[in-house]
C-alpha cells in the first residue's frame, strides 16, 4: 500500500507541473517521437521501466539491466509532410555493464523551394541523423547512463554536424516500483542552431501492481520544465507468472546454440497497452517470444494539422 501511495503522489506531482507549464519546441524535434512501439503505445514512456536495448534513447541507464545481446529496429509511418522516422540500436552485455551503439534518421521529402522572389526553383530533401553510443553500469539498486551523440543534418549537398550528451539513472525501490531520470542534451550543440539546444529532463516512475501489469508516468521538461509534456501509460502481458519479469530477463538464445524455429518462438506472450502522450491517445499491442519480440502503436494527432501515427518495431534477443 506504501508503493501505491507513493506513485499516487509522484503521479500527481507531474500532472500539476504539466498543467501549469506549455508546450515543446524546438531544435532536433525528431528525437520527441521514441524509437520503440512499446514505449510509443504507452504514451511515450520508459524512463524507469523500458529494460531493452531502445533505452539507449529513452534512458541509457536502464540499459544495466538488459542481460542479452540485443537488436531492434523501429519505424513511424504515416506522418504529415511526407515526413519519415527510422531507427535501429545494437547493444551487448559487458563485463562492468552494458553497452549500446543507435542511429536515428528523420527525413522530409518533396519540399518546395524559391528564390528571393517567389518564383520555384524546384524541390528539395532534408536528412537528420543522430548517432549515439550508450553505457550502463549498475551498482546495487542504482543504474548510471551515459549516451555521446553525434548529429548530422543534410539539406541537398550541404551538410552539418553538431554534438550532444545525455545523462541518465534508475534507481530500483523494490520489485514493485522504480523511479528514475534521463537529462537530454546537457551538452549539446545541434546544425544550424546559433544558441545550443534546450536541455531535456525527464523524470519518471513505473509500478508492478501485478504480474504482468506496469503503470508507468514521466514528464519531458525543457528549458528548466518552462515547456513540459505528461505522458502516462499501461501495459499488462498476458502468459506472466508471479515469478516471471517484464523485459530482457525472458532469456535470449546464445548465438553459439544451433537455434530451431520451435526454441526461436518459445515462451509466447501477449501484451496490450494504452497511454496519453501530452494528450493525444496511444495504444499498442505486442508479442513476444524466446528470441523475437514485435511490438505495435497507434498515436492520435495533437493538432488538425497533424496525422495519426503508426510505429512498428521488433526486438531480436541473442
Amino acid at each position: 500500500m506504501k508503493q501505491i501511495k507513493l506513485v499516487l503522489i509522484a503521479l500527481i506531482l507531474m500532472i500539476s507541473l504539466s498543467s501549469v507549464f506549455a508546450e515543446d519546441n524546438s531544435a532536433a524535434v525528431y528525437q520527441l517521437l521514441g524509437i520503440d512501439a512499446r514505449s510509443n503505445g504507452m504514451g511515450g514512456t520508459g524512463t524507469a521501466f523500458l529494460d531493452n536495448v531502445s533505452s539507449a534513447y529513452l534512458n541509457p541507464a536502464v540499459l544495466a539491466d538488459v542481460k542479452t545481446i540485443e537488436f531492434t529496429s523501429g519505424t513511424r509511418q504515416n506522418m504529415a509532410w511526407d515526413r519519415n522516422h527510422n531507427a535501429v540500436a545494437l547493444g551487448f552485455v559487458l563485463p562492468i555493464g552494458y553497452v549500446a551503439a543507435s542511429w536515428q534518421n528523420a527525413t522530409v521529402s518533396d519540399i518546395p523551394g524559391y528564390d528571393i522572389n517567389g518564383n520555384p526553383i524546384g524541390d528539395f530533401s532534408n536528412s537528420d541523423n543522430t548517432l549515439a553510443l550508450s553505457y550502463a553500469a549498475k551498482i546495487s539498486k542504482l543504474n548510471l547512463g551515459i549516451t555521446p551523440k553525434f548529429y548530422l543534418s543534410n539539406q541537398d549537398n550541404d551538410s552539418d554536424t553538431g554534438y550532444g550528451v545525455d545523462l541518465g539513472f534508475l534507481y530500483h525501490i523494490n520489485r514493485y516500483f522504480n523511479v528514475g531520470m534521463v537529462v537530454r542534451d546537457l551538452i549539446a550543440s545541434y546544425p544550424g542552431e546559433e544558441d545550443d539546444i534546450p536541455v531535456e529532463f525527464i523524470p519518471g516512475v513505473a509500478a508492478y501492481p501485478i504480474p504482468g501489469m506496469i503503470i508507468a508516468a514521466d514528464l519531458s521538461g525543457r528549458d528548466n520544465f518552462e515547456e513540459s509534456k505528461l505522458r502516462l501509460g499501461v501495459e499488462y502481458w498476458l502468459g506472466v507468472r508471479d515469478e516471471a519479469e517484464i523485459g530482457s530477463s525472458l532469456s535470449g538464445i546464445r548465438i553459439r546454440e544451433s537455434a530451431t524455429w520451435s526454441d526461436i518462438l518459445s515462451k509466447v506472450q501477449a501484451g496490450i497497452r494504452a497511454g496519453v502522450n501530452d494528450g493525444a491517445f496511444t495504444a499498442g499491442a505486442g508479442l513476444r517470444f524466446k528470441m523475437l519480440e514485435l511490438n505495435y502503436a497507434f498515436q492520435m494527432a495533437h493538432d488538425e494539422y497533424l496525422n495519426d501515427t503508426h510505429s512498428v518495431s521488433l526486438l531480436l534477443r541473442f
